[in-house]
């Protein structure tokens, strides 16, 4: 982090011009606000209880020039403290999330806030210090990894070539990537932390993601995903490795949901699972935005996941994030937010699961907007067999977001699995 532009809103209601002038020197010396803003004209205003601050743009530079905002973000100021502090706390990181819990009011037209949330989230890191730094090349492990493709016949999706990623030996955990993406979410736990020194980690892409195309004579944009599609998908390629020994699953977020439905379904194939970022059941994921033909996919599905990430973890990693989710195909994160959203409950397989089930580990990281802490905590008190952690550095995204941080987590996770036996039950 480097040093926030202005100390508090009270300097901010002091002088609005100065902090203008200010904010128009740093944008223009910052090179992510000047990436996103290439191009672009919108104008927009920040406002508290005393003040505003309207910030007009111009084929991709902040003028001084007064306009009409399009749209316009309302706070109190105490809420506006904690949003540009330098180290803001869990919740008070993403605009996103302000306006869903109703500390933040939009007003003015909602459509260009949608096709400019970007630029927000950008200025409001930079007010706060956000800059981007990257990690030296030399200080990177090799990302050394073996890559095949398995054909597998999936429920409710029909035959497919499914892309495995698979990296180091010893206890195999089959990695689930977040809606949307795919297993390259898991190349900083080999290039970041020693974990494959001691496991074989195992990443797959489900047809219509990464490098699995859609199902052979399946329309491309036919894709939807169900609890009977997606524990399929798990099982039938766990089945077509023919691994020597049961997997441990890891998921976040839907995949956190579905490591549970999968251990419920099928415990015959599994060692445990380690569910990240997942509650009892999840609402108000899906909006309109996501499909809409007047919102760029590429920008706003990032952004839309952006600012569920813990602002201390490193830039160049949240960054790859943002990337790997700009690249999904049209329609297959709203789609798996299906499976998320109206599929996944665990009232549909509490009955399923007993102390003699699998051990399957809840953990959550406290940054986490969309679930929260309490939400995961109630998942592992559903579950009989189970232990719970709290990530208090982390986001939504721990495995790839901060695989350093997340690595500590991980190796207590698995030792849970591994010396835990059936009939110990919920450790708080």
């Amino acid at each position: 982090m480097g040093p926030v532009l202005i100390d508090t809103v009270a300097s901010i209601i002091s002088d609005c011009a100065a902090f203008g002038r200010e904010l128009a020197v740093r944008t223009s010396a910052d090179g992510a606000f000047a990436d996103l803003a290439r191009g672009v004209t919108v104008a927009f205003e920040l406002r508290g209880q005393d003040w505003a601050v309207g910030v007009n743009i111009v084929d991709g530079e902040i003028t001084g020039a007064e306009s009409e905002p399009w749209f316009t973000l309302e706070m109190l100021d105490d809420d506006w403290r904690s949003t540009f502090a330098a180290s803001p706390s869990p919740g008070d990181q993403s605009i996103l999330a302000a306006i869903k819990t109703g500390r933040a009011r939009l007003i003015g037209d909602e459509l260009a806030f949608a096709q400019h949330v970007q630029l927000v989230r950008r200025l409001i890191e930079v007010i706060r210090g956000d800059l981007p730094t990257h990690q030296a090349e030399a200080s990177h492990r090799e990302l050394s990894l073996r890559g095949e493709y398995v054909r597998v016949e999936i429920p409710q999706l029909g035959i497919c070539d499914v892309f495995v990623e698979r990296a180091g030996s010893g206890v195999s955990l089959v990695c689930l990537a977040t809606a949307g993406s795919d297993s390259r979410q898991y190349h900083g736990l080999v290039t970041e932390t020693d974990i494959v020194d001691r496991h074989e980690l195992i990443a797959f892409d489900l047809p219509w993601h990464g490098k699995s195309n859609p199902a052979w004579g399946r329309r491309s944009t036919e894709y939807s995903l169900t609890s009977a599609s997606y524990v399929g998908a798990i099982t039938a390629v766990v089945e077509a490795l023919d691994l020597d020994d049961l997997p441990i699953l890891v998921g976040s977020s839907m995949a956190g949901a579905v490591v549970v439905e999968a251990v419920a379904r099928r415990p015959e194939l599994f060692r445990g699972a380690i569910a990240c970022q997942a509650g009892p059941r999840v609402t108000g994921r899906r909006t309109a935005w996501l499909r809409s033909p007047v919102v760029n996919q590429a920008l706003h599905i990032p952004e839309w996941t952006y600012g569920l990430m813990s602002p201390e973890s490193p830039f160049e990693m949240r960054d790859r994030v943002w990337w790997g989710y700009s690249q999904g195909g049209f329609g297959a994160y709203d789609a798996d937010l299906g499976y998320y959203s109206q599929s996944w409950d665990i009232d549909n397989v509490r009955h399923l699961l007993s102390g003699s089930s699998p051990h399957i580990v809840v953990m959550s990281g406290a940054y986490d907007t969309s679930v929260p802490t309490t939400a995961s905590e109630a998942l592992a008190a559903a579950i009989p067999n189970s232990s719970f952690r709290v990530m208090p550095e982390l986001g939504h995204f721990p495995h790839a977001e901060n695989p350093r941080a997340f690595a500590p987590h991980l190796q207590w996770a698995i030792g849970r699995i591994l010396d835990t036996a059936p009939s110990e039950g919920h450790d708080k």
